[in-house]
């Protein structure tokens, strides 16, 4: 009876109900579009740097990230490459050579990290093909071919077809140099590669360095990235020689950055629902003062006050139980457009460049989030009509039947 009585009051005055179902719609989409947003912006930022710089897992000699020497390659390096590809879970795998050198052109020399890769496998794991702005990924037949960032094109001032000098140390510490020709300029979202990388093919920079067949890098990229403990840790006990890391301990920034945005989106989260607790008591507390008449009535010909308070709460989850899952929708249409279309943010795409952002940004948040917004929703709806309900018991029968 009592449920009846507060279903038939939400609608009696359909103006306010709709003003207060508003207001939950707005607050649900407004809460489910920013924890979109920012987590668009997280996964754009960790997803570019695992998907063309630092890849799921890398192993190395556990001595060479100390300086990068160039003598510090994997012990049977292409041996372990070839049985770890054929391992369940991993998608792609690049093993690479790898030191630090100098590039110089004609205008400009530059402190540069040089790769040494097998192109073939080495776009699958960082997809770098799909990136170029001129050339082609090693495509061409031109001898001793070398990839570079645009940016550090630009600081060189050469273009594709100039030739560049990179020079090293190979295994007993002398310098050595080649002369590369560009054939392929690329840009990604990470800085390093940008200004400072270049991707030359192993067989070349092993010549030159003197090192036969050695590498210094296995680059991993799995099916699926929430394997990554358990493989690291099976790696580990198979190899305990060697230096194998996830992406969490290569770049401890990215896993703070995440750890931070998590922090921020909860605060976010209860920023709105304390703006929304406020929307709600203020619009029910109205309702009730509009209402004095009625509930005087009411408790004049027998309604105690606990029914009166409990009428008042079950309005309010009637209006929140209509207005959360219609925001939640609403922002799930929005989400799903978004996903696919993108938000264009190319006018600011310089700065986004420069702190490793895409000028597209895909907002996307988790199913879980969409229930998890609709029941705080619903649970703040509920401690907003606590505040009415009690000013509602407060009303004298006697007085409030002569209130003007």
């Amino acid at each position: 009876m009592l449920i009846k009585i507060a279903w038939r009051n939400v609608w009696r005055n359909k103006g306010r109900s709709m003003v207060v179902i508003g207001a939950i719609v707005v607050g649900i989409w407004a809460l489910i579009f920013m924890l979109g947003f920012m987590n668009g912006f997280t996964v754009s930022y960790i997803n570019g740097a695992i998907e063309h710089e630092i890849s799921h897992i890398q192993i190395h000699h556990p001595k060479f990230k100390e300086d990068y020497k160039i003598s510090y390659n994997i012990p049977n390096g292409t041996a372990l490459e070839k049985t770890l590809s054929s391992e369940p879970g991993i998608a792609a795998i690049s093993p690479r050579s790898l030191t630090n050198g100098m590039v110089s052109s004609t205008r400009k020399a530059s402190g540069v990290r040089i790769y040494g890769i097998i192109p073939e496998l080495e776009k699958r794991v960082t997809h770098h093909d799909s990136l170029l702005t001129e050339g082609t990924y090693f495509e061409s037949k031109q001898k001793n071919p070398v990839v570079i960032g645009n940016e550090l094109a630009e600081d060189l001032k050469v273009n594709i077809n100039s030739k560049i000098v990179l020079t090293f140390q190979d295994e007993e510490n002398n310098l050595v140099a080649g002369a590369f020709r560009i054939v392929g300029l690329i840009e990604t979202t990470s800085p390093n590669i940008n200004q400072a990388t270049a991707y030359v093919k192993k067989e070349d920079l092993n010549r030159i360095a003197g090192i036969e067949d050695n590498i210094h890098e296995i680059a991993i990229f799995l099916n699926h990235p929430e394997d990554e403990t358990i493989l690291v840790k099976a790696l580990e006990q198979n190899h305990p020689a060697l230096q194998i890391e996830s992406w969490r301990t290569i770049a401890p920034e990215l896993e703070l950055f995440l750890s931070m945005t998590d922090s921020f989106l909860w605060v976010l989260f209860g920023i709105i629902m304390t703006a929304l607790i406020f929307g709600i008591i203020n619009t029910m507390l109205m309702a009730v003062l509009e209402r004095h008449r009625e509930l005087g009535m009411l408790m004049a010909i027998g309604m105690n006050k606990w029914r009166v308070y409990i009428m008042i709460v079950i309005e309010t989850v009637f209006l929140s139980l209509v207005g959360g899952p219609l925001g939640a929708i609403i922002g799930l249409i929005t989400m799903n457009w978004l996903g696919i279309h993108g938000i264009d943010l190319s006018a600011y795409s310089a700065g986004l460049k420069a702190y490793g952002y895409d000028s597209i940004l895909y907002p996307s948040i988790e199913n879980d989030t969409y229930i998890l917004v609709t029941i705080g929703v619903i649970i703040t709806a509920l401690a907003g009509a606590l505040y009415p309900a009690h000013k509602a018991i407060q009303l004298k029968p006697s007085e409030a039947l002569h209130m003007t």
